[in-house]
């Protein structure tokens, strides 16, 4: 038959995980996963596994997540469970595998069948892996949502400032440029003016001077005449 017991109301196993998140899954053959979980009782791998029998092929070490996570999901008893409590103490006496599977399902075979432990595992085992899956990804988003989110909303704010800064910066150059440039061309029309002006002044102080050599030269000759008038009244009349 089938066992049907429930663990639905057991905590998931987010915070007993959480520790180990960078350890991978390493995917392992469930009937060696089976028996490696009873043996260590549910407890993490030892650093150096146990040396397989010649005639066993040598199963990959799990990491100490996937012990840990492969003991919450095969805690529901099924006829799965049922076989894999037979085989534990057949583990160190009987050394062939198949041998072994063989003894340890003639001790549950009046009530289980191959197609029932076949059944527990895809349709109990696998599921309740599913549930921790769904659940695990629950405690990774409210992790995320405590650790990640406030970190997240600052980067934001600081993205913000420095792109509203960013804005402010170049704003203020273009201010400037313009400004340089209207200076810029104040100071090139006054150097313009500049260069007018001092060459009116040149030719207004070329004009004087011509006008004060006309005079010069008038006065000299109505100082001449002055003198010849003079000097002819007295000739004439003195």
């Amino acid at each position: 038959m089938t066992d049907n017991t429930r663990t639905d109301d057991k905590p998931g196993l987010g915070a007993q995980l959480w520790g180990a998140v960078r350890g991978a899954l390493v995917e392992e053959d469930p009937v060696a996963a089976t028996r490696r979980a009873k043996l260590q009782g549910g407890r993490a791998p030892l650093d150096t596994p146990e040396p397989a029998p010649a005639s066993a092929a040598a199963a990959a070490p799990m990491s100490a997540m996937a012990a840990t996570l492969l003991a919450q999901v095969l805690a529901r008893p099924t006829a799965y469970t049922a076989l894999t409590e037979k085989l534990e103490p057949l583990e160190g006496i009987v050394l062939d595998e198949r041998t072994r599977y063989q003894a340890a399902y003639a001790l549950i075979r009046s009530s289980r069948s191959v197609e029932q432990l076949v059944q527990a595992i895809d349709m109990q085992h696998v599921q309740a892996l599913e549930d921790e899956k769904t659940r695990f990804a629950a405690q990774l988003q409210d992790k995320e949502r405590g650790e990640i989110g406030a970190r997240a909303q600052e980067l934001q704010v600081l993205d913000a400032r420095m792109d509203a800064a960013a804005r402010q910066v170049a704003t203020l150059r273009e201010e400037t440029e313009a400004r340089i440039a209207q200076i810029e061309a104040s100071v090139a029309r006054d150097r313009a003016r500049q260069a007018l002006l001092a060459r009116e002044v040149e030719d207004k102080r070329q004009e004087l001077a011509a006008v004060q050599r006309q005079f010069d030269a008038a006065s000299g000759s109505v100082a001449q005449a002055l003198t010849t008038a003079k000097a002819t009244l007295l000739r004439h009349l003195g």
